[in-house]
C-alpha cells in the first residue's frame, strides 16, 4: 500500500503545513531582523551596480526607430535611479 503525503506535494493548496514551534519562530524573527540591518549600508552599492549593469544592458542593444515601452520605461528608470545616487552622494 503506497502512503500519499500532500505536503511533499509541489503547490498543493491543501497540503498541512508543518508545525513551527515559538523557539523556532522566535529565532527565524531574530535571524532575519539581525541580517536586514547588516545589509542597509549595502543598497546604495547594490543600486550602483544594478543601476551600471542596466544601462549597459540598454546601451548593447540595438537602435530601432521606435522605442519599445518596456524598453522606455527600463531607461527612465534608470535615470530615476541616477538621480536618486547622485543626490545621496551629494549629501
Amino acid at each position: 500500500m503506497i502512503f500519499r503525503r500532500p505536503e511533499l506535494e509541489k503547490d498543493n493548496p491543501i497540503a498541512p503545513q508543518p508545525y513551527i514551534g515559538p523557539r523556532r519562530r522566535l529565532a527565524m524573527a531574530r535571524a532575519a531582523a539581525s541580517g536586514e540591518l547588516s545589509e542597509v549600508g549595502n543598497m546604495r552599492d547594490t543600486l550602483q551596480l544594478l543601476t551600471k549593469a542596466a544601462s549597459r544592458f540598454v546601451s548593447s542593444l540595438p537602435k530601432a526607430r521606435k522605442a519599445d515601452t518596456g524598453l522606455k520605461a527600463l531607461r527612465d528608470a534608470i535615470a530615476q535611479a541616477e538621480q536618486v545616487l547622485s543626490v545621496k552622494t551629494a549629501s
